[in-house]
């Protein structure tokens, strides 16, 4: 009989990951319904779950802008101009985010409720963390436009920027501080639209969604569509779970392995509130 490994001996206690105690049915249930009730801006995002069907962890994403025009001809004339087009190659990688909750049977069985909590701060973060990217990619657009102050008639003027056939898939994203201001600026042109009710949501302006989230900074808004940014899915959304027996520690562990990238900075414009400037009094 060969000895026994002292390496594989656990010290301590030992890892059980058969018994735990909720099904991680039940679990991923729970959080997908954390989820939906959360503002989750990945709704206006475009998702993409080709990278489920493929291996490696890297995406290049292509952007593109076409050039060229028609013209009219005459008999036995061409064309002088081309319809063109060119690319810009950029490169992601796909990332784990993963987020752990422990706690001990004992205080689950104090109040059952520490379970949900746990559950819904993890889905929480998961969603904020997923809007931050979103936003991150959003904010590498070369369309900005500057004003001290964000009028109806300005926000008219941005979203005019934008085809005819695409207005109806906007949405403004702005940051919590500046509903106040928003509110008072746009006074009864800001409509409150019951289709459109999530957590976040504070109007509508022209058909166009107001949503408030603290992933954009102050002074700095986001006008798109879904097609701006997109989610690459290479995983779904997980759930696994650990339990140390000898203490009644159990650990539940969500994630999702994905890359968020902006696929088409035509379809977002970016609003920048200009500095207020600094009066001086005379004689100060």
């Amino acid at each position: 009989m060969s000895a026994i490994n002292a390496a594989q001996i656990p010290s301590g206690s030992s890892l059980n990951h058969t018994h735990v105690v909720y099904d991680n049915t039940i679990l991923e249930n729970k959080i997908e319904d954390f989820l939906t009730t959360a503002l989750d801006v990945a709704q206006y995002a475009t998702h993409d779950d080709s990278l489920t069907q493929s291996a490696g962890m890297k995406k290049v994403v292509n952007k593109y802008t076409a050039t060229g025009n028609v013209e009219d001809v005459l008999m036995g004339e061409g064309n002088t101009e081309d319809i063109e087009v060119a690319f810009d190659s950029v490169e992601y990688t796909v990332g784990v985010t993963q987020g752990r909750f422990p706690y001990y049977d004992e205080e689950a069985m104090t109040d059952p409720m520490v379970v949900d909590v746990g559950l819904k701060k993890l889905a929480a973060q998961m969603t904020n963390d997923l809007t931050a990217k979103i936003v991150k990619e959003l904010d590498k657009t070369k369309l900005v436009i500057n004003s001290a102050t964000w009028t109806f008639n300005q926000i008219v003027d941005a979203i005019a920027m934008f085809p005819d056939e695409e207005i109806s898939g906007l949405f403004l994203l702005v940051n919590k501080a500046q509903v106040a201001d928003l509110r008072k600026n746009l006074g009864d042109s800001l409509k409150y639209v019951e289709d459109f009710v999530r957590t976040g949501y504070i109007g509508t302006v022209c058909g166009v969604p107001v949503i408030a989230t603290n992933a954009v900074k102050a002074g700095e808004a986001y006008l798109a569509t879904k097609e701006a940014v997109t989610i690459f899915t290479k995983k779904g959304s997980e759930i696994e779970q650990e339990r140390d027996a000898n203490v009644r520690l159990n650990k539940i562990y969500a994630r999702k392995v994905m890359l968020v990238a902006l696929t088409d900075d035509t379809k977002v414009i970016k609003l920048t509130s200009a500095p207020k400037a600094q009066t001086s009094t005379v004689g100060a």
